[in-house]
């Protein structure tokens, strides 16, 4: 999140928007919380201090076997003067995030049992096992869910009993300074426990992620890698608006783009619901992403569907009336970030100068937006990506643009300083929009695709993208989709194969650039090396290129620009002493066939033979798995009955996939023998998978059985 929402637009000062606050502040805890009514089965109260701000405090709770729902609501007070201006003033905050009972109670509740997380913006929740309610009642009735029904940004499942338990994250406790006598927040939580059955007569369904191409060709797409819709924060765009109006041609009044990555809130809450809507969209990506909010910074999740601890803070618990009990320490975003790769997803660093928390007053305008991180705690060696631009390119009025966005000035000098540090990062833009094309606020809000980053990718797939941004095959069109275009390649002397693009690297005593311009006419390009400027040149025409030789070691960007409005910025290509070759990752996408008899007869131990056919960048291991349905009529479940592992790099390779005693028992039982499924599945360092299925029939001779 960031300044696409702010007090202005009527939400908080942590970055998240608030409505789960009382407004003057009272004495102790609120005697209730204000919204639809609630009979709750259990009340908790208390009050934070400021030395609490920044953590998490777990408050446990006993849910009992038959119920069907839990609701919780929440509320909180106010300082008793608030410092103000017309702006933005000083605002206590407690996000509210809700965990099914432990699996392991010997640690304190963390991501297996994780629920969902709502910011402030949720001050009324239920989780059942049934969804959500329609695009058309949360429009009609915004912040009030049908009875039942699973709120947006949590997530649905069975009610499982045992000891749940509410999280409150102190994002801010405003200090006397600024406004609060005795520099507590005091707080509210209700709890109800409902078992009505009609509650879980429709249980949940997520839509299968449709894996395929939405393009196999290579090319240049565009996209926004920060998106919001409802599954964020009440009143946000529905996934059918923000996808129309993102999908939707420049000609058209759209943002032209060919991928966004949903990135909302925390939970993954929508990586359910977008299946529902690729079919929608044919030649379209939508990445399963989530935005993850800490207190010192935030990132994007991409590209993983898992759920990460976004909890960087110290986590406490409170068990009735006794002290907070410190039951986990602080978390780093390297180890987020780690979490995130070892997944199979790639990261980005957001808005990581926005409302600088050193400059004074900016603290209460978006509480946790900047990266207050230390290069040290970021662990930049997993991070692959930076937002050098982030919403509005300038602020707008009624008399036109107001000059570039100063964000995006400081956030480019943050990306050079991770460059300045030997770390090959990739820029990217994006509009952090939450509102499809509409722009409530037009000096801090953006419509999708402003800013819009474009990927050099062999193909149009979630990670056909993921591997363009790891290589840095990416530039920024900070003002949107119809900004110029721009090419940048470089190659050494007397080398005759494919020229390095931005994001690669050529290791020779000097090289020739060739940098290309489109749409730029009256514009003026700047090459960089290492921040420095080397050459400025103006644009002249619709379709320009000019050239140069360096033999200076160093990384070379371009940066294309109208007057002082930055429009369009490269991720480098870098110059390093070599044999005079070019360096750059391998993102052919993963293709993987396998081969087997139709009909097959496995030997005295259950093995038999297949044959895996696989390519790609960064190709490791291909995985043969015998795939059947087992189980009574109405209860029958996938089960794996054989499989085999083996490394490779390419080509083919012959294997022995051998059947578990489980799986010799089940194809032993049918005389003719057993139709099975052999699922091929060919698996890249960054753990992406492509697959493949055949299916036969396994006999087992007697003697065999």
């Amino acid at each position: 999140m960031l300044v696409n929402v702010g007090p202005a637009a009527g939400h908080d000062t942590s970055g998240h928007r608030a409505d789960a606050s009382l407004g003057p502040r009272a004495a102790s805890a609120p005697e209730s919380c204000p919204g639809p009514a609630i009979a709750p089965d259990q009340v908790i109260t208390g009050e934070f201090g400021t030395e609490l701000q920044g953590s998490y405090v777990m408050l446990p709770f006993d849910v009992s076997r038959g119920t069907t729902a839990v609701r919780v609501k929440y509320c909180f007070d106010q300082p008793d003067v608030p410092v103000a201006t017309p702006a933005f003033s000083a605002r206590h905050t407690l996000d509210l995030g809700l965990y099914g009972p432990r699996r392991d109670r010997s640690r304190t509740w963390g991501v297996p049992e994780f629920r969902g997380w709502g910011g402030s913006s949720h001050p009324d929740v239920t989780v059942s096992a049934e969804g959500f309610s329609t695009e058309e009642e949360y429009l009609a009735r915004p912040r009030i869910d049908p009875p039942g029904k699973t709120t947006r940004a949590f997530l649905p499942g069975p009610i499982e009993p045992g000891e749940w338990a509410v999280e409150l994250g102190v994002a801010a406790v405003v200090p006397r300074s600024l406004g609060d006598l005795d520099e507590k927040v005091a707080w509210r939580v209700e709890i109800d426990l409902a078992d009505d059955p009609t509650f879980a007569d429709e249980p949940y369904e997520p839509a299968k992620y449709d894996t395929t191409p939405a393009n196999r060709a290579g090319g240049w797409y565009a996209g926004d890698m920060h998106v919001h819709a409802e599954h964020s924060a009440y009143g946000d765009a529905t996934i059918t608006e923000a996808f129309d109006y993102a999908y939707r041609p420049l000609a058209e009044g759209g943002a032209g783009l060919d991928f966004v990555t949903l990135s909302d809130y925390v939970s993954g809450s929508s990586w359910g619901e977008i299946g529902r809507y690729q079919p929608r969209y044919p030649g379209k990506l939508a990445i399963r992403s989530a935005e993850v909010i800490t207190y010192r910074g935030h990132l994007n999740n991409h590209n993983t569907a898992r759920v990460v601890d976004y909890r960087e803070g110290q986590v406490f618990e409170r068990r009735g009336v006794e002290p907070l009990r410190l039951v986990r320490g602080r978390r780093t975003p390297a180890q987020t970030f780690g979490e995130i790769k070892r997944a199979g997803g790639f990261t980005q660093i957001n808005h990581p100068t926005i409302f600088p928390s050193a400059v004074p007053g900016f603290e209460l305008f978006c509480r946790g937006c900047p990266w207050d991180y230390t290069p040290a705690e970021t662990g930049y060696e997993r991070t692959d990506a930076i937002e050098i631009a982030t919403g509005p390119s300038g602020a707008r009025t009624e008399a036109g643009t107001l000059g570039p966005n100063p964000f995006t000035v400081t956030a480019i000098d943050f990306f050079e300083r991770a460059l300045d540090a030997g770390h090959k990062v990739a820029a990217v833009g994006v509009s952090d929009s939450h509102n499809a094309g509409r722009s409530p606020n037009p000096v801090t809000q953006a419509p999708i695709g402003e800013a819009t980053t474009v990927v050099r990718a062999e193909e149009l797939s979630a990670p056909g993208i993921e591997c363009g941004v790891e290589a840095g095959h990416t530039y920024v069109k900070v003002t949107g989709n119809a900004g110029p275009d721009i090419r940048f390649e470089a190659l050494p002397p007397g080398f005759t194969g494919s020229p390095a693009i931005m994001g690669d690297t050529v290791r020779a005593s000097s090289a020739g650039f060739t940098a290309r311009v489109t749409g730029g006419d009256g514009r003026s390009l700047t090459v960089l090396r290492n921040r420095e400027v080397l050459r400025t040149v103006p644009v002249s025409g619709n379709e320009f290129s000019t050239t140069f030789d360096a033999a200076e070691p160093g990384r070379y960007r371009l940066q294309l620009q109208r007057g002082l409005t930055i429009e369009t910025v490269s991720t480098p290509i870098y110059l390093e002493p070599g044999p005079g070759t070019v360096a750059s990752r391998d993102c052919s996408p993963l293709r993987v066939r396998g081969e087997a008899r139709r009909r097959i007869r496995p030997g005295r131990r259950g093995a038999f033979g297949a044959r895996c056919v696989a390519s790609g960048g960064g190709l490791r291991f291909c995985n043969v798995r015998v795939v059947t349905r087992v189980g009574q009529p109405g209860r029958k479940r996938v089960r794996v009955i054989g499989r085999r592992h083996v490394a490779m790099a390419g080509g083919a390779r012959r294997l022995r996939v051998r059947l578990s005693r489980y799986g010799r028992r089940v194809v032993g039982r049918h005389r003719r023998g057993r139709q099975v499924r052999l699922v091929f599945i060919a698996s890249d360092e960054d753990g992406a998978t492509a697959r493949f299925e055949r299916r036969a029939r396994l006999v087992l001779s007697a003697r065999r059985r």
